[in-house]
């Protein structure tokens, strides 16, 4: 293809050569003979423009939100000629540039290789891709280029922000039997220290507390709490009413990063865990434990979106059959526009299995955006405290979760 400096040097040369003829002036003629003469052998170096090749590398496929990717790139020239090139990396419009560039201009000679990098930030979780890669490649003098599309695309994901939890928040009552490395604070073999009691015959000396003997004078033996194994189901609610809100701050990213963060402290401590994402359709990932699990959970997290309007009861009808006896289910939900709410935790609860619900406050993102009159927002905000009320009389352990509250603190409400 002609650049445009060719196209006006053909243009000039042209001109000149007519109006040397029509004025019979030979300084013209003879200069636009040249610019013709010199776009014309220039022409034979199209055939001998760079063959390039190139390669993409990236530091990491996954990132956590608000994570860093390099992405480098090396063009090599497999040809004999020499010339200009240009390259362009075409970046999902929710990356920022943090260092570098991706669009690049050099000239590379017969055989040479060169190399560039630049680094992205993402903010908002989700799966993203890299490319298609757009190559120009031009003479020496740049007069003709050639323009390839590389469809070369890099997928990413970008998963929740995970934040670490302090304690426990959630405590089953009835563990399984076989020893793990969750607490449940009840006597019986384990690591941490649960209290002093007096020696009974038959207690091994190996728990007597020498320093309290020397101290009253009596026999002591320390008791220890039981570590063992929580099945923990976590319940999503990702229907369209979850996207209320800004795009990095509405109930669902909210949701996501909670439940991340509660995912990740329990597959750390040896606990099975699965998850149940519900809003237009229902994605279930079964019981499972260790870092795979980990990775299944973010991975599904990273691709939730607000759409639909399944209700809770619906949801957890056909969720309960499946669930381990007396596990506890947690559910992360802005308990918003389902009139199916009080009626799923009765039912829930009636059946033995524990419930706790996370809640973020689409009324208070509501209320900073200023989307909703005084007035209005007032009875929103008494009905919602109604229905967190009348939850928690039924036997559920409700976080009402305020914008702009760490994680690690609502969650430790739910406990309370």
């Amino acid at each position: 293809m002609w650049s445009k400096k060719a196209t006006a040097l053909a243009g000039g040369g042209l001109f000149l050569s007519l109006a040397g003829l029509v004025l019979l002036n030979y300084l013209f003629i003879g200069v636009g003979i040249v610019m013709l003469t010199f776009l014309m052998l220039s022409s034979f170096l199209n055939l001998w423009m760079p063959r390039v090749a190139v390669t993409r590398e990236t530091t990491a496929d996954n990132i956590f939100e608000d994570g860093e990717i390099t992405v480098r790139f090396t063009l090599r020239n497999r040809g004999i000629g020499h010339g200009f090139v240009e390259i362009y990396d075409e970046l999902p419009p929710q990356a920022r540039l943090i260092s570098g560039s991706n669009y690049a201009l050099t000239f590379l000679r017969a055989r040479q290789e060169t190399s560039f990098e630049y680094t992205i930030k993402v903010r908002l979780r989700g799966f993203y891709h890299l490319g298609p890669v757009r190559l120009r490649v031009k003479d020496a003098f740049d007069q003709f280029y050639r323009e390839r599309l590389i469809e070369s695309q890099h997928d990413f994901s970008v998963f929740p922000q995970i934040e670490e939890l302090g304690e426990d928040v959630v405590q089953s009552r009835y563990p399984k039997l076989y020893q793990g490395a969750m607490v449940v604070h009840a006597v019986g073999s384990g690591t941490q220290f649960y209290s002093l009691r007096e020696f009974f015959p038959g207690d091994s000396m190996r728990k007597v507390n020498w320093k309290a003997l020397a101290r009253t004078g009596k026999m002591m033996v320390n008791e220890t709490e039981r570590e063992d194994i929580m099945d923990v189901y976590l319940v999503l609610d990702a229907r369209s009413v979850s996207g209320v809100g800004l795009a990095d701050e509405n109930p669902l990213e909210m949701q996501c990063r909670a439940l991340a963060s509660m995912a990740s402290h329990y597959l750390k401590a040896r606990n099975n865990v699965a998850l149940t994402i519900y809003g237009e359709t229902v994605q279930t990932i079964h019981l499972e434990r260790g870092e795979q699990q980990l990775f299944r959970i973010l991975t599904a997290l990273a691709g939730a979106k607000s759409a639909g309007d399944l209700t809770l009861k619906l949801v957890l009808e056909d969720m309960l059959p499946h669930v381990n006896a007396h596990s506890p289910i947690i559910l992360f939900s802005s308990l918003d526009n389902d009139p199916t709410i009080v009626s799923a935790v009765t039912n829930t609860i009636s059946m033995g299995y524990e419930l706790f619900v996370i809640s973020p406050s689409s009324l208070d993102i509501e209320a900073r955006l200023g989307r909703l009159p005084e007035a209005p927002l007032r009875m929103a905000r008494i009905e919602r405290e109604n229905l967190i009320s009348e939850v928690r009389g039924y036997g559920a352990q409700v976080a009402d979760w305020h914008p702009g509250d760490p994680v690690n603190a609502t969650l430790q409400e739910v406990g309370g």
